[in-house]
This record gives C-alpha cells, sequence and structure tokens, in this order.
C-alpha cells in the first residue's frame, strides 16, 4: 500500500492552483498594518490573517499573556516579552497578531482558536509600533502632518498620543537625546498600550557611524521598559534575530544594546510563533 501524497489529502487554495500568487503576497510589513494603508489584505485584514494563520502553541502563548496584561487581569506573567528566532521564523508575524487581538480581531471567524475570548481587548488600547526598516534616522520619517521623527522615541510618542505627544519628546527626537522614564510614562500612564518594537538590528546597522547613537538607544530602552513595568496595562514586544551563520553581517551583531537594558526586565520570554502560517491547502 503506497503512502498518500500531500496531494492526495489536501486541496491547494485557489490562488496556488491557478499560479496566481507570489512571494510579494506574503510579504509582512508591521507598519502597513498599524496605519490601516498598503500591503497584502492577507495581513492587514484580520479575518483573512487569522484563516491563514496556524494557532501554534507559542502564537497562543503570546496572544494570551500580553493580551492578559493589557485587559488588567491576573495572570500576566510580565509586561515585557522578546521574540528570539531566526530570519523567517515568524517574529513579524507573530507582532502582526498581536496588533490585530488588542484591536478586537474584529470579524474574526474563530478567535478562540487563538485566545480566550475573555482576554480579548474590547476598549480602546493605544498601539505603537517603530519597525527598524523603515526607520529614517537621518532625513526622518514622516508620521503625519509635518511631523518627522528620526529616533525611536519620536515614532512612538507620535503614535501614541499623536502631534501632543511628538510635541513633548520633540527635542529629544531632534538632538537624539533619550527622554527619561517618567517622560515616556507620560505617553500611555495607567491607559492601554502595547508597543512593539521590530528589526532593531536593521536600526543599529543604520546609526553605527553615528557617535554615541547606540548609548542613546539603550538609554532609551532602559527608561522604556522601566515606564511599561510601571503602567498596569502596558505591555511591550520586541524582537531579535539569532545569528546561524558566520557569514551573516557583523554590524547586525549589536543587539547587546537591546539584550543589555532589557536583562532586569526581562521576565519571561514565550515560544515564538515560528511556522504560524496555515499550509496552503484550502
Amino acid at each position: 500500500m503506497s503512502v498518500p501524497t500531500i496531494f492526495d489529502l489536501c486541496e491547494p487554495r485557489a490562488d496556488v492552483r491557478a499560479g496566481t500568487s507570489s512571494e510579494s503576497d506574503f510579504a509582512a510589513d508591521l507598519s502597513h498594518v498599524i496605519r490601516g494603508t498598503g500591503g497584502p489584505v492577507e495581513y492587514s485584514d484580520p479575518a483573512r490573517f487569522f484563516a491563514n494563520t496556524y494557532p501554534t502553541r507559542g502564537l497562543r502563548s503570546l496572544l494570551a499573556n500580553v493580551c492578559t496584561r493589557l485587559t488588567g487581569q491576573s495572570g500576566a506573567v510580565a509586561a515585557i516579552f522578546r521574540l528570539d528566532t531566526s530570519f523567517g521564523g515568524g517574529k513579524t508575524h507573530g507582532l502582526i497578531a498581536l496588533v490585530h487581538a488588542a484591536r478586537g480581531m474584529r470579524g474574526v471567524a474563530n478567535p478562540n482558536e487563538f485566545i480566550d475570548q475573555a482576554l480579548i481587548p474590547t476598549g480602546e488600547v493605544k498601539v505603537a509600533a517603530f519597525d527598524g526598516e523603515n526607520a529614517d534616522p537621518a532625513n526622518g520619517r514622516r508620521m503625519g502632518g509635518d511631523v518627522l521623527a528620526f529616533t525611536p522615541w519620536g515614532e512612538i510618542a507620535y503614535a501614541l498620543r499623536g502631534p501632543e505627544g511628538y510635541a513633548r519628546l520633540q527635542r529629544s527626537d531632534q538632538e537624539g537625546i533619550a527622554p527619561g522614564a517618567e517622560t515616556i510614562g507620560e505617553l500611555f500612564g495607567d491607559r492601554p498600550a502595547l508597543i512593539l518594537l521590530d528589526e532593531l538590528s536593521v536600526y543599529l546597522r543604520k546609526i553605527r557611524n553615528r557617535p554615541n547613537a547606540r548609548d542613546q538607544l539603550t538609554a532609551f530602552l532602559t527608561g522604556l521598559f522601566k515606564a511599561v513595568e510601571s503602567s498596569p496595562h502596558a505591555s511591550l514586544v520586541y524582537t531579535l534575530a539569532r545569528f546561524l551563520h558566520k557569514s551573516e553581517d557583523a554590524s547586525l551583531r549589536h543587539s547587546d544594546s537591546v539584550r543589555a537594558p532589557a536583562s532586569s526586565f526581562l521576565t519571561n520570554r514565550p515560544e515564538a510563533p515560528q511556522s504560524s502560517g496555515r499550509s496552503l491547502s484550502s
């Protein structure tokens, strides 16, 4: 008796059968999801995103831990979480899942597959994300109107409190000097807030030749972690990629600038949501 092939057991989706899918259809960009503009609908639409996502143990753990914190329920194991995987290991996919969960998982057919529905936030959660790939420390990244943010703290301030929040940290952003923990805490106070930091290694590569920039990033992360820990409804998730080959860009190995300030705050690291995409079958 022959062993059945995958084609005997699964029927590929229509776009796979028609040959109309491409790698670009699966290019995850956190900033597109946050802003709700551009990017594949497979990521921006919560219903389609979760329909194409397999509820791995790691993803379920991540959603449960973070949403427990955001909703202020008992049982939160930590306020700060690190996703530490190899490149392509599902980090950005996990962050996108968190954004949709924080926004209520609107339209998702079966949210219980991924998280206890009692943990899904029902009120507003401020979501701020810093993506090192889109950061522009030389020219500034346009946040809205005439606001250009040059640093992670400038981008996060605008995302959490709009122009008012950016104005509070404008001098720090323009001078590249990290704000203090209390000033950072003013941006969210006791309100639910989800802060995501992705591709910090790419950002570190961009600023590697700028004097004191790495030290200021370390100081900012230390203050940010302290502010998040002090707020009962705030949670922070950041990503770091593991390096598997000696040939990988040595300039990305500055992750100690990120790990060092986290060491005294990080109490739990859930399994990263690796391979969280569903199969290409219907």
